[in-house]
């Protein structure tokens, strides 16, 4: 062999060997016994069908009463909004803990929990991993009771990805979801989870596992080949596919697609699935801003499911994401609480019954089997011109015989302006994925242009996940004749989240004045 050829191979092995030591930052085994698997450890598993309306909830384990740890900050004052009913036996180490809490989503009508899982690999001493064999205990207790409590999914914390301690040193690897080693190590933590969770409890929809995924901004990079990667190597060491739920930034092709942020406005709706929640209020955790959701004695979460409920279940989602079980720190919880007691756990059992018996609500309306809605001022007909005290402001003008109103200026912009248009509740939830057409009739004088803005069913198309998306734009002339515009707007939405309503008109250019005086709304059959 010449020197040349030797120093190649020794080069190629340094390579290597460095490869193969990068790699080893990652353990091999699990720290569960449920790993590996095969597809026949599967085939008696319960499992739900996709399309089979169910309710789900995020369930936080972190707290521990001994320690105090989220529960009382480092300064000594109190880490909770609101308080469980009983903090003398809180804690994720307690199996009877968290048997009461299975109790209570059985009393609930929770089809399945997904444990906020912050499982850093590894780290196997952390909270996240001592907190599931003792869920597990409390699950296998409640079975032997011939109670069914709910089956359990994982709900991926993916703030591990930016926040893990994973170096040796004790500082954080950023995970590059680009890189092999990045996705192995995404992977990992949802092998870790798994290894704990015997097979015959995993949450699943068509005999795949669920797993909820949070925000995609805590990696460094993203590929759109990294959730393929998560499948094989789920299948290669556990004999199944999984049944992955992202929320829109995440690149790569999901089962479903959902969002976090449905206690604070929430329904929010997608294909496949509805989060919501019962408010939020994040007051005892230092250094945020203020940020509340008023729950209203209930009436904001009985508000939020009611919508959900006035969806055709022909096209409505089937699975429901309560956010949350118990996050008592940003007062999400519906669980048995110190201030709203066992109210909100009623009010879930009656929804959720509801929801998987497919009932269909029907608002007081009288356009609920409508083919339109119009509003001319001063005369709404299932179509609604809402003031606001942001960028909305309008005033009433009459020009000769005719009524009308003209936008008028803001004190959020100089460079645009805003029409808004709430359409009825009963009319537009029958309107879910399905095109309509909207005329205006305008003066042809004063702003330049504008444009139609929507709620519509996308989240890929259009800012804050397709709650504004682009439709036309027509331009304005100077002729001081009354014209007819004309929008299509597909996929539609329609639940309010466009600043509270459904759609605007944005008015550019010129003096940023647009003069209309009917609206109307078309179903297109």
């Amino acid at each position: 062999m010449s020197l040349r050829i030797k120093l190649v191979s020794v080069l190629l092995l340094c390579v290597l060997c460095g490869n193969l030591a990068a790699d080893s930052r990652l353990p091999k085994q699990p720290p569960g016994k449920y790993f590996p698997l095969q597809a026949k450890d599967h085939k008696v598993a319960d499992s739900f069908k996709f399309g089979q309306p169910i309710v789900g909830t995020s369930y936080f384990y972190w707290y521990d009463i001994d320690t105090k740890s989220h529960i009382i900050d480092g300064d000594g004052t109190d880490a909770l909004t609101t308080h469980p009913a009983d903090m003398n036996d809180i804690s994720y180490k307690r199996m009877s803990w968290h048997k009461q809490q299975l109790q209570d989503m059985i009393a609930a009508g929770i089809d399945f929990l997904m444990p906020v899982f912050w499982g850093v690999p590894g780290k196997y001493k952390g909270w996240s991993f001592v907190g599931l064999p003792h869920l597990v205990e409390a699950h296998s207790a409640l079975q032997k009771q011939g109670l069914n409590p709910p089956a359990i999914g994982l709900f991926y914390d993916t703030s591990i990805l930016k926040w893990n301690g994973f170096n040796k040193n004790g500082s954080s690897y950023h995970v590059d979801l680009t890189t092999d080693f990045g996705k192995d190590w995404f992977y990992t933590a949802i092998r870790d989870f798994f290894s704990v969770i015997p097979p015959s409890k995993w949450a699943r929809v068509d005999g795949k596992p669920i797993v909820f995924l949070y925000a995609s901004a805590f990696a460094k990079k993203q590929g759109p080949k990294q959730l393929d990667y998560v499948r094989g190597r789920f299948k290669k060491d556990f004999g199944s596919d999984l049944f992955i739920v992202k929320q829109p930034g995440w690149l790569g092709e999901a089962d479903a697609t959902y969002s976090w942020g449905g206690a604070v406005n929430g329904p929010l709706i997608y294909r496949q699935t509805v989060s919501l929640g019962p408010g939020y209020d994040h007051s005892a955790v230092p250094g945020r801003a203020r940020l509340v959701a008023e729950r209203h004695d209930g009436k904001t979460y009985i508000e939020r499911w009611l919508k959900a409920l006035q969806l055709n279940p022909k096209h409505r989602p089937w699975m429901v994401h309560v956010e949350t079980w118990n996050e008592w720190h940003e007062g999400t919880d519906i669980a048995d609480s110190r201030e709203y007691a066992r109210s909100y756990i009623v009010l879930t059992r009656l929804f959720a019954d509801m929801w998987r018996a497919k009932t269909k609500l029907n608002p007081a309306s009288l356009y609920n089997d409508g083919n339109s809605v119009s509003w001319e001022p001063g005369q709404p007909k299932g179509l609604e011109l809402r003031q606001s005290g942001g960028d909305g402001v309008w005033k009433a003008k009459k020009f000769g015989n005719v009524e009308a109103i003209v936008s008028d200026s803001n004190p959020h912009s100089d460079n645009s302006r805003y029409l808004y248009f709430n359409v009825d509740d009963a009319f537009a939830y029958e309107l879910f994925g399905q095109t309509v057409s909207v005329s205006i009739i305008y003066l042809d004088a004063g702003c330049s242009s504008f444009h139609l803005e929507y709620d519509n069913a996308n989240p890929q198309i259009g800012s804050h996940e397709g709650t504004f998306r682009l439709a036309g734009n027509i331009p304005v002339g100077t002729t001081g004749k009354w014209k007819t515009a004309k929008f299509t707007l597909p996929q539609c939405r329609f639940m309010n989240r466009c600043n509270g309503t459904d759609f605007r008109i944005a008015i550019l250019g010129g003096d940023l004045a647009l003069t209309i005086t009917k609206v109307k709304l078309l179903r297109i059959r």
